[in-house]
């Protein structure tokens, strides 16, 4: 179920970083959006499948499912085109370009600050 009506925006945040996840939910809930969290990309598959999201935040680096596999699952087999933003503290030559490749709609890189994530994220919103 992927997209809603409804007035407050959905966010699914997938990271398995407690810290990380509690941080950002923090921050976003003071935006005044509904926020749905995942330990990973198996989680994250589940969540979309049951409930309606606007907008996905994924980090890369996670266990039993990554990003990148996830990314690749959300663009080619559910062929969902809700906007995903990628935080990642990964700085390789070429990773940009190889998330947005693989169905990423924006990048930020960790360490985040909380007014550029919303900023970034009411960006995409507004976008889609």
């Amino acid at each position: 179920m992927i997209g809603t009506d409804n007035q407050q925006r959905r966010i699914l945040l997938i990271d398995d970083d407690i810290f990380m996840i509690r941080l950002l939910t923090l921050f976003l809930e003071k935006s005044a959006y509904r926020i749905i969290t995942a330990g990973n990309g198996k989680d994250g598959m589940r969540i979309l499948e049951e409930q309606p999201i606007d907008l996905i935040v994924l980090d890369l680096m996670m266990p039993e499912m990554d990003g990148l596999v996830f990314l690749r699952w959300l663009r080619q087999e559910a062929k969902a085109t809700l906007p995903t933003l990628v935080l990642t503290s990964m700085t390789e030559n070429g990773i940009e370009q190889q998330v947005l490749a693989t169905g990423a709609t924006a990048i930020l890189y960790k360490p985040i600050k909380p007014a550029a994530l919303v900023a970034k994220i009411e960006q995409l919103l507004h976008d889609a």
